[in-house]
């Protein structure tokens, strides 16, 4: 046990939980408690890999021991000395790696990130990093000319390329065949054809081969022997390859394969748990096939399947996503009574576009926008379909909406060709009236009420426009935050916070207003890509969504991230939104719906550090979920396509002492 463990704490479990929850910002306050504390800083192997290190030199310096680190800038004199030792090192989304740096890092590295260092081209050579178990090159052309430059250690391996095809990924019928020790490959929108998908180990034990291009329809995994996790969603994959599938697999995901039919089924998978046909041609006959220790079954938007199906055959099933599949509600019923959690989604269908905006009135009725412009307030939101809309037409695409504090009032960013503005109605009659229209021209993407009552609008050129709102009445603008400068980088999401600032999120940043004073208080940096999503936690810790499937939760006063609550890699975080009891949910891009038990309780009870959190899936929306917000009975309407969804109460809170 390390000297500062016993140090910090009079036995070795206290103190071993203790030495859990610190990072290396910590460790400057650490060295001033006493000397030995801080010869014991010195000495600890810190493997901080969120932490971003900003000076190299003085990093090593103050942590001699270290063996891990998140670097913001790399000086190339520096990295031979300053990271002799090193075992893991992130430089992720830095522009400045280069072919030259990668040449001078050190042997002993064992885990390395460079996912989107576009500086890397298809030069870029790992192989002299001898010990190197795990790469993270994604988003790079570090490997678009062929993997040879890969070193055979490698256990884990990221090709991904994201949306965009031309940032590189594996080259078109790469061999991986000298890789023998792989065990993970993930190649998101890689070209996978059958030359690479017969180089790969037979030991492979998880392939996530989501969209990937040039993958046969009847690819075969069958000689894959040790396969556990396949994903090959939204790719051609078809009935024929269903049946070349290895019997060792335990997570299976096809969602979106249209060659998919109602007439495939699966060849026998008694390993299986986790099963993802969402968006798929599938029928009946496939739910005929499952086996009977599947424990998680995802049929979301598999209108092919009917009322003729059972899961009496599935006694294991313990979650059961179905939303627009036609099961028989007494199949649906059944597997409730044995413990099978099924979210239901009650929905609200009057839109004939994409619903793009949710909020809440003060008097409990829900409003929804589109991107017709057509916005309906919902009374009774909670009857499910039962519930009756009103109808109000704003000027163009529904970019935003935001509740005003006086109670009958809603404000509706728009845009549409070259009209684009804030209209503000009054929602009280029976037939919405339109009562002003301000900031004329500005591009507006989000929309938040300061705790004064004033409207904050975020634009497309970067700045945030407030405008003052009384009964009836709109001011002009009376404060403009940001601006200046040469970049026009939009503001995509807003979040009034407790102390009347207000948080502003752009792309990887995330900028504290003091509104009153129009001046930047504090910048929140390190966010992977564009920050989506903000949320402001009951305690006032703030909640940062972005690119990534990580949450970060920010002390703003402070000035201190303490927590990450870690989701799906390269997932989008697109929505937050936090509960009245501390906690918060997360939307993803793939619709998986999260809540997470942010109270400091939940925490200190758990086994995990203190800067994580409980996490339970809620349910799997069809496709990525654009808004959604709780209601008062304590549900939670989402937003999917042209409809409003409506699902089941969320489970309360854990009680902790």
């Amino acid at each position: 046990m390390p000297l500062l463990v016993r140090v910090l704490a009079g036995n070795q479990v206290t103190g071993a939980a203790v030495l859990f929850c610190l990072d290396a910002a910590d460790t400057g306050a650490l060295r001033r408690l006493h000397p030995a504390v801080a010869g014991a800083v010195a000495s600890v192997p810190w493997a901080d890999m969120t932490t971003i290190v900003r000076d190299i030199g003085r990093w090593r310096a103050a942590l001699p021991g270290a063996v891990g680190a998140k670097l913001r800038v790399v000086s190339l004199p520096l990295v031979a000395t300053a990271l002799a030792g090193v075992t893991c090192l992130t430089l992720s989304d830095y522009f400045k790696v280069t072919d030259e740096v990668l040449r001078h890092l050190p042997t002993s590295l064992r885990t390395l990130r460079v996912s989107e260092c576009n500086w890397l081209t298809e030069d870029a050579r790992f192989a002299h990093l001898t010990a190197l178990v795990s790469l993270d090159c994604s988003r790079t052309r570090a490997v678009s000319d062929g993997a040879t430059g890969l070193p055979p250690s490698l256990q884990e391996l990221d090709v991904s390329i994201g949306y965009d095809t031309a940032q590189g990924g594996l080259s078109v019928g790469a061999s991986l065949a000298h890789l023998v020790q792989l065990r993970v490959l993930r190649a998101h929108y890689c070209v996978l054809n059958a030359d690479t998908l017969a180089s790969l180990s037979p030991s492979l034990v998880e392939l996530d081969a989501q969209s990937c291009r040039g993958l046969p329809a009847d690819a075969s995994f069958g000689r894959l022997h040790a396969l556990q996790k396949l994903n090959v969603a939204w790719s051609a994959f078809s009935d024929a390859g269903l049946a070349r599938l290895p019997p060792s697999l335990v997570h299976l995901g096809v969602r979106g394969c249209a060659k998919l039919t109602p007439a495939a089924v699966l060849p026998p998978l008694p390993a299986l748990r986790l099963l993802d046909v969402s968006s798929t041609n599938i029928g009946d006959a496939l739910v005929a096939s499952l086996p009977a220790g599947l424990t998680e079954l995802r049929l979301v938007r598999c209108s092919g399947v009917t009322a003729h199906a059972t899961l009496d055959h599935v006694p294991a099933l313990r979650a059961l996503h179905s939303s627009d599949a036609k099961l028989a509600p007494a199949v649906v019923a059944e597997c409730r009574a044995r413990g099978c959690v099924a979210p239901a989604a009650g929905e609200l269908c009057k839109h004939m576009s994409t619903v793009v905006a949710l909020a809440v009135l003060d008097d409990g009725r829900l409003a929804s926008g589109d991107s017709c412009g057509k916005v309906l307030l919902w009374n009774n939101a909670a009857a499910g379909g039962d519930a009756t809309a009103t109808v109000l037409q704003a000027g163009g695409y529904v970019r935003a909406l935001a509740a005003l504090p006086d109670g009958r009032s809603l404000a509706v960013g728009v845009g549409e060709g070259t009209r684009w503005c804030v209209e503000v109605w009054e929602v009280t009659w029976k037939s919405p009236v339109r009562a002003a229209i301000v900031l004329h021209g500005c591009t507006v993407f989000a929309l938040a009420v300061l705790a004064d009552g004033r409207l904050a609008a975020g634009c497309d050129d970067g700045v945030v426009r407030v405008v003052g709102v009384a009964p009836g009445v709109v001011d002009l603008v009376t404060a403009v935050l940001g601006g200046g400068g040469s970049s026009r980088i939009s503001v995509t999401a807003l979040a009034a916070l407790p102390d009347g600032t207000l948080a502003v999120g752009t792309d990887g940043t995330v900028r504290v207003w003091d509104v009153g004073r129009q001046a930047c208080m504090a910048s929140l940096g390190g966010h992977i890509g564009r920050v989506w999503s903000l949320a402001v936690l009951a305690d006032g810790r703030l909640a940062v969504g972005a690119r990534g499937g990580d949450v970060a939760l920010w002390d703003v006063r402070s000035r201190s991230r303490v927590g990450m609550l870690t989701g799906r890699k390269d997932d989008e975080v697109a929505v937050l939104a936090a509960l009245p009891d501390g906690r918060l949910v997360s939307g993803s891009e793939d619709g998986d719906i999260q809540l997470w038990d942010t109270r400091p309780a939940a925490a200190a009870a758990s086994s995990r550090a203190a800067s994580t959190a409980p996490m339970t899936v809620l349910a799997h929306a069809p496709y990525g979920t654009h808004a959604f917000v709780p209601l008062s009975d304590g549900r939670l309407a989402t937003a999917y396509a042209g409809r409003v969804l409506l699902w089941a109460a969320l489970p309360p809170p854990a009680p902790y002492e």
